[in-house]
């Protein structure tokens, strides 16, 4: 929403930090605090995944998955709960043509397999999930995302549609200290103080568990490589996902190399990146 070279068109939630209706609310309470004067649509979407049981991870995220930031009931509401009928409307008409992806990938297979010729219209999906070549977040194999809906996840990467695949490759690359949000605190606004709490309660998480002096930023840089994909370096990949005993484990495999895998970072180009969009939409606020 601070980045001129987006133009978001539409929300669509899923069930993952959170459950579905409060993955909702929150996507329809920071709307609410960026003042948009025209919001994009919000639409419900998938509440479980394909098959396998959910798992929320509310002690990294906080009870309301937003760092137990406390917002209040928003103005906003959902134009629809057909997140992937509204996917689908988007990209079938040409009103949308790229999809960032920052939770379990269910919509997406969902809506996939409900219309299959929305691949033909998709001319990216920006992806963040899955480990690669390093250890999982969620066990020693898999990252949360890919984990909560592995079924899912694979479906999307056999889809032969174009993904750029953010993994915890390079996102645990990126580190985001209290010095690098200082800044913010001058502005007293209800939007400054949220993204400083929520950076805060996730630097406080990786302190208490990993002894850590910073926080990972896994969301934010799956768009600021939608946004500058310079900042990534890439290598073309054929993936799976695994359904089984090692639910949520990526593997490479033979095939059509549909996915661009981001190996590497510029950590400090997407930090200035980061800091200066956010910087800039608290200021105008």
């Amino acid at each position: 929403m601070s980045s001129k070279e987006l133009e978001l068109k539409a929300v669509t939630t899923v069930f993952g930090n959170a459950p579905l209706w409060q993955t909702t609310r929150n996507a329809l309470s920071v709307l609410e605090l960026c003042e948009l004067s025209e919001p994009p649509v919000v639409g419900a979407g998938s509440g479980q995944p394909l098959k396998v049981s959910s798992l929320p991870a509310r002690e990294v995220h906080g009870a309301d998955g937003l760092g137990n930031a406390g917002l209040p009931e928003p103005g906003l509401k959902a134009a629809t709960d057909d997140a992937i009928g509204l996917m689908i409307s988007k990209l079938a008409s040409g009103e949308a043509d790229t999809i960032v992806a920052t939770g379990p990938l269910t919509n997406l297979a969902r809506a996939i397999s409900r219309d299959h010729d929305i691949v033909k219209r998709i001319k990216d999906i920006y992806i963040m999930g899955g480990a690669v070549f390093v250890e999982g977040n969620v066990t020693p194999y898999a990252e949360f995302n890919f984990y909560s809906d592995p079924d899912a996840a694979d479906y999307v990467l056999n889809s032969e549609v174009a993904v750029t695949l953010i993994s915890l490759d390079v996102t645990h690359k990126i580190n985001v200290t209290e010095e690098d949000i200082e800044p913010f605190k001058r502005y007293k606004t209800r939007l400054a103080d949220f993204v400083t709490g929520i950076i805060g309660y996730s630097m406080n998480f990786h302190k208490k568990y990993r002894g850590a002096a910073g926080a990972h930023l896994h969301d934010p840089l799956a768009v600021a490589i939608a946004v500058a994909p310079q900042l990534g370096q890439y290598e073309r990949l054929s993936l799976s996902v695994d359904c089984g005993d090692k639910r949520g484990r990526v593997n490479i495999k033979e095939g059509v190399k549909n996915i661009r895998f981001v190996k590497d970072i510029d950590t400090n180009g997407f930090l200035k990146l980061f800091l200066n969009r956010i910087g800039g939409r608290i200021e105008t606020i």
